[in-house]
């Protein structure tokens, strides 16, 4: 079996990444897990390992140093990136010293499987080979991922009366729910639902400012079927319920 070690100081990642069974169709076998560049060299002292995925940033020795010993060391091992996107000119560097593949966190099983099978059928064989550092495709990568998410906020900004679920979501952009909210929260910083919640009560806030509307009407308009729900989180979120919010309620508690 090919040997795969795993570098990341983020254990629930590489706990979550070492006990994958999609593994076993690849005929891999995870020999381990190491937290920095520094013990990962050591696992390569006492055995060949065929594929190394590596975080760049952990303390220590971080990925773009282990890459670069790898390289100038000739040791026979294939390195494949893990990246977030504030890390995208680091991760160019690495492919300079020959990393075999690039992945943006979240990770994307699918297209760490794809990667993966990529290096086993074309550079194991030859491990010499240089891999075809294409940095304009990996940048229109990153580009679609943010594209991905560009086109969920204006679809929830003009649906958000609508019953709107991640996976719903997801579904419209082809990705599994999992990883458009591991994507979601990595690009906007917010959950979904978070993201959901604020853009109605802004919504909410809006129409309460018209007398007319009742407050299951508003709660209809942005997408509670339930008022008590509504009022409940409105006044989480507000610090005060619609109604006083109306009535010109102002406190540190509610939002101005």
């Amino acid at each position: 079996m090919n040997k795969m070690l795993i570098v990341d100081d983020d254990w629930m990642i590489t706990d979550s990444l070492k006990h994958m069974d999609e593994w076993l169709d690849l005929n891999i076998d995870v020999v381990g897990s190491a937290e920095n560049g520094e013990e990962a060299l050591f696992w390569l002292q006492k055995e060949k390992v065929d594929i190394i995925l590596t975080d760049i940033r952990m303390p220590e020795m971080d990925g773009i140093s282990l890459t670069k010993h790898i390289y100038n060391e000739q040791i026979k091992t294939n390195v494949i990136i893990m990246s977030g996107f504030e890390e995208f000119t680091y991760a160019q560097e690495a492919l300079r010293y020959n990393a075999r593949g690039y992945l943006l966190k979240p990770i994307d099983i699918i297209e760490l499987l794809e990667t993966v099978n990529k290096v086993l059928q074309e550079y194991l064989a030859q491990p010499n080979q240089p891999i075809v550092d294409n940095i304009e495709e990996i940048s229109q990568s990153q580009t679609q991922q943010e594209r991905v998410i560009t086109s969920t906020l204006n679809y929830i900004n003009t649906n958000y009366m609508e019953p709107l679920t991640l996976k719903q979501l997801a579904q419209r952009v082809h990705l599994s729910d999992h990883y458009l909210g591991q994507l979601f929260k990595t690009v906007t910083g917010e959950s979904f639902l978070k993201y959901l919640t604020n853009v109605r009560m802004e919504k909410a806030r809006m129409f309460l400012e018209n007398p007319v509307l009742k407050i299951y009407e508003i709660s209809e308009r942005v997408g509670y079927t339930d008022p008590k729900h509504f009022m409940k989180v409105f006044k989480k979120t507000n610090g005060c319920t619609p109604k006083d919010y109306r009535q010109g309620f102002k406190s540190k508690q509610c939002v101005e």
